[in-house]
């Protein structure tokens, strides 16, 4: 783990966290680890450790290191309340599994795609209690949205992801994220915060209905025989 405690790149405001995966030093050398990690922080108020972000990446030699610029901010780390800096001390964590390919597939590319913009009303936000989808879109795909957070929240942050409808059938590269059976979905647990969405001079909530659009390149599919 690779830790910048004063953000890195984009990250002013946010602690940056990343996964260095330790290969063959030489660059002639052609290897590749597909894995799946999460990265952790641990509440030691509530004795237990709270999944920041996610992602499944594909690890090679011209790119060693994934992870995130804007992990978890600032201002949510050092508040009190969430436990994550007691007495000047803090936990990170991360889990890691490596994903092994034990199928044959067929791949092509579409880096050369447009991107499929797709825009999302939602009315009544407001009341809305759990976790609500958009209806299905051109790349086969929906988006999830939880009003108040999932279920490691707290009703803290909104999370919203894009999910695969026919991750099954094959393997899809979006974006930055592989999609699989395995999985089908991926986002943002801590998209943002409740009281900033909330906030009436953001405008991002109007007479009860907001807008979302989620952009998506297809970049990669892989057909599983």
């Amino acid at each position: 783990m690779i830790i910048h405690s004063d953000g890195n790149g984009d990250g002013q405001g946010h602690i940056s966290v990343y996964l260095a995966i330790v290969g063959p030093s030489s660059l002639h050398v052609d290897w590749e680890v597909n894995a799946s990690f999460r990265f952790l922080i641990f509440d030691q108020i509530h004795d237990n450790y709270t999944v920041m972000k996610g992602m499944e990446r594909r690890f090679r030699n011209i790119k060693t290191e994934w992870g995130y610029s804007k992990c978890i901010s600032h201002e949510t780390f050092k508040d009190p309340s969430n436990g994550y800096l007691v007495n000047d001390e803090c936990i990170f964590g991360v889990d890691v599994y490596v994903i092994k390919n034990q199928r044959i597939g067929e791949c092509f590319s579409l880096n050369d795609a447009d991107p499929y913009k797709h825009e999302w009303k939602i009315a009544e936000f407001t009341k809305l209690t759990n976790k609500v989808y958009s209806e299905e879109f051109t790349v086969k795909g929906k988006l999830l949205l939880y009003p108040a957070g999932d279920s490691w929240q707290n009703g803290q942050n909104i999370s919203i992801f894009l999910e695969s409808v026919d991750a099954a059938g094959f393997n899809r590269d979006s974006g930055a994220n592989w999609f699989s059976a395995a999985a089908p979905s991926w986002g943002w647990q801590s998209f943002m915060p409740c009281y900033e969405f909330n906030d009436p001079k953001k405008g991002f909530l109007i007479q009860e209905y907001c807008i979302v659009q989620a952009d998506v390149s297809v970049v990669d599919i892989m057909h599983i025989r």
